[in-house]
């Protein structure tokens, strides 16, 4: 597969907002890469503001009753059709009401489940209707699997998905995970180091198919951290796992040694375990950092490279003031050439440079480094 295949997360969502009110996107992706999250990305988006918002729901814990159940009225001598209330649609809010609200809703993991629970969610993916009633105007729903090559059995009727509006969704890249999601939702800067001196668990064993970037390389030889659908894997680094990994890190100072290490294999595996026990060491040098933020200028040192790294992922990710900033840029600007480098650059392309923006010390690390704020 080549990467011009797949779309971005935002580039999905962007597709999804404008054109799934009238088509339903079915989005396929790699597991663990954050197919689920463009729900929690695009509920917030004042577009969706005037929308009933249904939650994810997972496809493979539906039956027949989970879409609509039969109901008889006797006097009428009929019987109807009664939408789940996890819908959103009923008597009251449907297409023709006055002050019925659109829905907004995502079916999940829709391409494992039995094909009589497809056959009744399809009127809901083609025409916005349960049964009777139909949605209100504006609804929009999409839909969202693995990828088939990743043997999960996953698979959809061609006239299935000759209905549907079908893209591939990518992993994100190491510059989208650390500047958009890891750093602004403060996940432990130990992994945020060690993700960014091993990018190549943001590569997808897709890569290393024909037509790939890394086509004619061995996947399991070459980058044993990530998913492989060909070996059997207990656990392997993902954006989701490494989500995992951050919580576990959060709670190691409870932890001894030996319990951190294992909770990481089963989280993302042992090759990428082996490689972050060697930072959690190293970490391990650093000096308080309200001593850093209390005496930027006279902080201890540490002396290896990683544990540098580690220090200005725990700058970036727990700065809340602009003294803070000031603190921690002057105690970066005695650090190695290369980690001052690396410290403005992820400044200047995360949400946290707003901060640091009136900081003078920062500022010229910026003209020192030739990098600019992202626009």
């Amino acid at each position: 597969m080549q990467t011009q295949d797949f779309l971005s997360a935002k580039q999905t969502a962007d597709l999804i907002k404008n054109v799934g009110s009238k088509r339903t996107v079915l989005v396929q992706g790699e597991n663990g890469i954050g197919k689920t999250a463009l729900w929690q990305s695009l509920a917030p988006q004042p577009e969706f503001d005037d929308h009933i918002k249904i939650k994810p729901i997972d496809c493979t814990q539906m039956s027949d009753g989970s879409i609509w159940m039969p109901d008889i009225d006797r006097e009428q001598g009929v019987s109807r059709e009664l939408p789940n209330e996890r819908l959103g649609v009923s008597k009251t809010n449907q297409k023709g009401i006055e002050g019925a609200r659109p829905v907004f809703g995502m079916f999940d993991e829709i391409a494992k489940i039995p094909q009589y629970v497809k056959n009744m969610i399809a009127p809901i993916l083609y025409e916005r209707r349960v049964g009777n009633y139909e949605m209100p105007e504006g609804s929009v729903w999409f839909a969202a699997t693995n990828l088939s090559v990743e043997g999960l059995g996953d698979s959809l009727q061609a006239h299935l998905r000759n209905r549907l509006i079908v893209v591939k969704m990518r992993k994100p890249t190491v510059d989208e995970w650390i500047n958009d999601f890891a750093i602004p939702r403060g996940l432990n800067p130990t992994l945020i180091a060690c993700v960014e001196e091993y990018q190549q668990v943001f590569d997808s064993f897709t890569d290393y198919m024909a037509g790939g970037k890394f086509a004619g390389k061995d996947l399991d030889k070459d980058n044993p951290y990530i998913y492989n659908p060909k070996v059997v894997q207990d656990a392997y680094a993902s954006p989701r796992s490494l989500h995992a990994a951050s919580d576990l890190l959060d709670t190691m100072d409870n932890l001894d040694a030996h319990t951190t290490v294992r909770g990481l294999e089963g989280t993302v595996g042992r090759p990428f375990a082996s490689v972050m026990d060697s930072f959690i060491r190293f970490g391990k040098q650093l000096p308080p950092i309200n001593s850093i933020r209390a005496n930027p200028e006279t902080a201890p040192i540490p002396s290896n490279k990683i544990a540098q790294q580690v220090q200005i992922f725990q700058f970036i990710t727990r700065t809340e003031t602009r003294e803070d900033a000031e603190a921690f840029t002057k105690y970066v600007m005695r650090l190695q050439p290369e980690i001052q480098s690396l410290f403005t650059r992820r400044i200047a392309e995360s949400q946290r440079s707003g901060v640091y923006v009136s900081v003078t010390e920062f500022g010229k690390l910026l003209a020192d480094n030739k990098i600019y704020y992202r626009v």
